[in-house]
This record gives structure tokens, C-alpha cells and sequence, in this order.
């Protein structure tokens, strides 16, 4: 799809690699200027010297979604360089426990220590980058902010209780957010994604023992496999005017692998 995103200025969070990377080369393909963030400064600057050969104008700001203060600090940054925030993409979010990434896995073997962790990744980190641009959106009288979440949140999925939980959480918020937010011309929606190709997250889980059966099957199931770009296409919709009557939405992007309501 091709949209206009001239002039505005977009944060996607989580952009240093993955289906963040992928969502910022989209909108520099539709000529937004775009702040990248991880917690990587050279995976970071290699999309951002990306998005400089493309012409546009872009940034990195390093900072943990999963702490409230430093995404904050890292808004207040971007609105001193960039002087606004149009768009906010919230992606990424590393579960780990002390150094350790932490696997979706079987209820009865999750470590009961790693609970919140699943929350703050995949729940918290998003409210702690809504929060933070939510007074210059309000005070600008407009905002387009995208989500992504998990299908695991709409659809009951063996081996990822605590991030279907997390995300069951983010589409219920969304509801809510944008019912509050639409007083002042804020758009909110979701992605719900599920097992995408080709991104650093798959590769992990596939390698991860038992769990990684269960999602060998999903894409051996499903009818049309997805990789990051169809994420990213689907994000540049909602970034858009085109999608400017939609508000508080959760939109599956899984290829036809199940049908929530």
C-alpha cells in the first residue's frame, strides 16, 4: 500500500530489527521522518542510516519500553529534536528474566518468578509509550498510536498463556483508550500478530524445545504465511488518513491461522 506520511514525525519503539525495523522502513517509504528505538545503538543506526539513504529525516533514541522513566525521557528528547510525535508504534519489548530471554512455554513450567516479566514486556511497556506522548498528543489535538500485540490475546493458544493474557489485556485497553482519547482526535487500534517469517522473535522461539512444536505446526498450518512487511503494511494503514473513522480496533494479521471474534 501506498500512503502519504509527509511531514509527520513518527516514534516506533522496538525498531532497531524485527517487525519495528520493518514498520520504520515502511513509513520512510511513505516519507514520514521516524525515531528509531531499541536498546541497541549500532542495530539502531543501521536503520537509521537506512532511512537517511531513502532522503528522510531519522533518529535514534535508545531506551527500555519496560521502564517507565526512561521512555519518558526518551519522549521528552524526541519532542526537543523533532518538536512533535504524529504517529507512535509501540513493537518490541525482550521478555527476560535477569539476563535470560525467556521462552513462551507450557503453563506448568513457567517459572512463577517470570510472570511479571511477560506483563511488563508484552502490557506495561505499551502503556508506559502511550502515557508518555499522551500530553503532547492531547495538547496537539491529534495522534495516530498503533499497537501491536499477539493473536495469542484473541485466540486460545497452547504454550503462550502469560502473553495471551498480556495481550487479552491490550485489546480490552485499546477499547478503553480510544473511547477516552477520542475527545481529542487520537486514534488508537491494535495489530494482532501471530508466528510471522523471517524475524529475529520466530527464529528464537523455534529453537526453544518443546514449545517450538507448537509453533513448527501453526506454520505448517497456516494458509498464508505472513513476514514483517504484511505487518508493516497493515501498521501504514492505521498510521494513515486513510484509516482516520477507525478507532480502538484490534486487527489480526496471521494469515488466515484462526478466526477470533
Amino acid at each position: 500500500m501506498g500512503t502519504d506520511l509527509k511531514s509527520k514525525v513518527a516514534l516506533i519503539t522496538g525498531s532497531s530489527k524485527g517487525i519495528g525495523k520493518a514498520i520504520a522502513l515502511k513509513f520512510a517509504e511513505n516519507e514520514a521522518d521516524v525515531v528509531i528505538n531499541g536498546r541497541s545503538p549500532d542495530a539502531g543506526m543501521e536503520t537509521v542510516n537506512k532511512i537517511k539513504d531513502m532522503g528522510r529525516h531519522a533518529i535514534f533514541e535508545k531506551a527500555d519500553v519496560t521502564v517507565y522513566n526512561e521512555v519518558k525521557e526518551m519522549v521528552d528528547r524526541v519532542l526537543k529534536k523533532m518538536k512533535k510525535i504524529d504517529i507512535l508504534v509501540v513493537s518490541g519489548g525482550v521478555i527476560s528474566h535477569g539476563n535470560v530471554i525467556t521462552a513462551p512455554n507450557f503453563f506448568r513450567e513457567v517459572d512463577p518468578d517470570t510472570y511479571i516479566d511477560f506483563i511488563n514486556s508484552q502490557y506495561f511497556s505499551r502503556l508506559y509509550c502511550v502515557r508518555a506522548v499522551l500530553d503532547h498528543m492531547v495538547e496537539r489535538k491529534s495522534g495516530k498510536i498503533v499497537l501491536i500485540g499477539t493473536d495469542a490475546g484473541r485466540w486460545p493458544t497452547p504454550g503462550e498463556s502469560l502473553p495471551g493474557g498480556a495481550g487479552a489485556a491490550l485489546v480490552l485497553t485499546t477499547k478503553v483508550l480510544a473511547s477516552e482519547f477520542a475527545r481529542w482526535g487520537i486514534r488508537i487500534n491494535t495489530i494482532s500478530t501471530t508466528v510471522t517469517k523471517d524475524t529475529p522473535g520466530i527464529d528464537y522461539v523455534l529453537s526453544c524445545g518443546p514449545p517450538a512444536k507448537i509453533f513448527q505446526r501453526a506454520m505448517e498450518r497456516q494458509p498464508f504465511p505472513i513476514n514483517a512487511n504484511d505487518i508493516a503494511e497493515a501498521a501504514l494503514f492505521l498510521a494513515s488518513e486513510a484509516s482516520d473513522q477507525i478507532t480502538g480496533q484490534t486487527l489480526s494479521v496471521n494469515g488466515g491461522l484462526c478466526f477470533p471474534g
